[in-house]
């Protein structure tokens, strides 16, 4: 069955999980491709580097509970839209997933729209459209300059990693909507090293963890 949440990034209790789900998930992953006319030649194309992921999902915030609502702790319409509408103002990151599904789009996101509708004959009923941009960290870039001749010249990049910065407890409790992607991300720094806390703890399957499980987070990993 579909579920679909949504929520902040560094607070595991700031989540929400919608009441209706959407009817379809609109993925838009466009290329970066630019055009150019050629002497003599024609026009050819350069292709590079793809373009951020992008989400579109409509569906509703009921005021009253119904056999298709999906929480068992309906909130009244205006807590959700105040919520989605604050994460919004405030630029927050946030992770947008679903269970059930098979496209991979549990990563991070910036909310880009969000649109309101009220509808005659359905009081109290909030319609929305809300459109997700994906959220991509960069590295910081040290660059190594050398003095030729009184002329500082461009050497090279610094490929080294970031030190740690964050204190990486021994431990951690699996909270309710954690996923192993999530908690690498929080605890040390980047959530593409799921798989380590996966072998350290001996997790076959890195989709199936529980509220309440304890995992030992690896030591002296360095943030990415």
């Amino acid at each position: 069955m579909y579920k679909f949440y949504i929520g902040l990034l560094d607070n595991s209790e700031e989540e929400i999980l919608l009441p209706v789900n959407p009817e379809e998930i609109n993925v838009t992953q466009s290329g970066n491709t630019e055009t150019y006319n050629i002497y003599q030649f024609g026009e050819v194309v350069s292709s590079g580097d793809r373009k951020l992921l992008k989400i579109s999902i409509s569906s509703f915030f009921p005021l009253e509970e119904a056999p298709f609502v999906m929480t068992n702790n309906l909130e009244h319409p205006s807590v959700y839209v105040n919520k989605i509408y604050s994460w919004k103002q405030s630029n927050k990151i946030l992770t947008f997933k679903v269970t059930g599904g098979y496209y991979p789009i549990d990563r991070l996101w910036m909310i880009e729209d969000f649109e309101i509708t009220e509808k005659a004959g359905e009081v109290g009923d909030i319609y929305y459209t809300m459109s997700l941009t994906e959220y991509r960290e960069f590295k910081a870039r040290r660059i190594t300059l050398s003095n030729n001749n009184g002329k500082m010249a461009y050497t090279k990049d610094y490929q080294g990693a970031r030190p740690v910065t964050k204190v990486i407890p021994k431990t951690y409790i699996v909270k309710k909507g954690d996923t192993l992607w999530k908690i690498a991300k929080l605890q040390l720094g980047n959530g593409n090293l799921y798989n380590k806390i996966a072998q350290i703890n001996n997790i076959k399957n890195p989709n199936l963890i529980y509220s309440g499980q304890k995992l030992k987070i690896p030591q002296n990993e360095v943030r990415l």
